[in-house]
């Protein structure tokens, strides 16, 4: 969950920002060469928007890998100032293009010790968000439910979405809603231990139903999700989990913990609602 900051100068004219790297969606919009316009401002980043409709996030360096991310240099990204409204051309000329890494998938013990895991690791790095266990937010209490029904649901997917699902669309404040980051990373985390099925169930469910129950922000981050892709430190916490590295836990951990408000626990809580089920 997270909140623009107020543009505080006029608009001006189309900024040319050179991409270092750019994840799958991030590189399709800016490859078409055209100027895009700026919808969203916050401190470290700025969403855009192609006429279809496309998005991407831009950033510096310190913003993160994603499939909708194109970083550029702090320097450059601080220096355009960029204000909602304002127009941006994308240089992919010598975009370095980001994929998240594949990883084995471990056997049913290995799932149930990663799963497992989390729990040594949130030691460490103390969780916010969804992750946390208690209940007395009324947004984290809806959406527990909601993940714990997913959970019930993982070892026979199928039929209709039941409402408690259906009630994490949208559900929380901000551009990335809480339910949907937890949505999002359950079905990253399917497809990354190998569970298509699964992922596409709940995508059928989940994308039709998220274009009028949430922004076209965290839209487009849900139909990223539904194809496997999601933040990096989410990809690789779960590479980590799954390999037994507890070190690189810890740090997926310490960098979604710098994902928006509480984005990247609120994905992770998703995930591990997922993976639970599966063990």
């Amino acid at each position: 969950m997270s909140s623009p900051t107020t543009a505080d100068r006029p608009t001006v004219e189309t900024a040319r920002l050179a991409v270092l790297t750019a994840g799958r969606q991030a590189q399709r919009l800016a490859a078409r060469g055209n100027s895009v316009r700026v919808i969203a401002r916050f401190d470290r980043s700025a969403y855009v928007c192609a006429p279809d409709g496309q998005l991407a996030c831009i950033g510096g360096e310190t913003l993160g890998l994603g499939p909708l991310n194109a970083l550029v240099g702090t320097d450059d990204f601080t220096a355009a100032r960029l204000a909602v409204g304002d127009r941006v051309v994308l240089d992919v000329s010598d975009t370095v293009p980001w994929r998240p890494r594949p990883f084995a998938i471990p056997t049913a013990e290995g799932l149930r010790r990663a799963v497992a895991s989390l729990d040594g690791a949130t030691a460490t790095v103390p969780p916010r968000g969804l992750a946390q266990t208690a209940d007395s937010d009324p947004i984290n209490a809806r959406a527990r439910r909601g993940l714990s029904v997913l959970t019930e649901l993982m070892a026979t997917p199928g039929g209709e979405l039941p409402r408690e699902i259906t009630a994490l669309i949208g559900l929380g404040p901000g551009l990335t809603p809480a339910g949907d980051d937890a949505l999002g990373g359950a079905m990253i985390a399917l497809r990354a231990f190998g569970r298509p099925k699964a992922a596409d169930w709940l995508a059928s469910h989940v994308l039709p139903l998220a274009v009028a129950l949430t922004s076209s922000i965290s839209l487009a981050h849900l139909e990223a999700a539904a194809d496997g892709e999601g933040a990096a430190a989410l990809h690789d916490t779960l590479a980590a989990l799954a390999g037994g590295d507890a070190a690189g836990a810890a740090d997926g951990l310490r960098r979604l913990d710098r994902i928006g408000h509480s984005s990247g626990w609120d994905a992770l809580a998703g995930a591990a609602a997922a993976l639970e089920g599966l063990g």
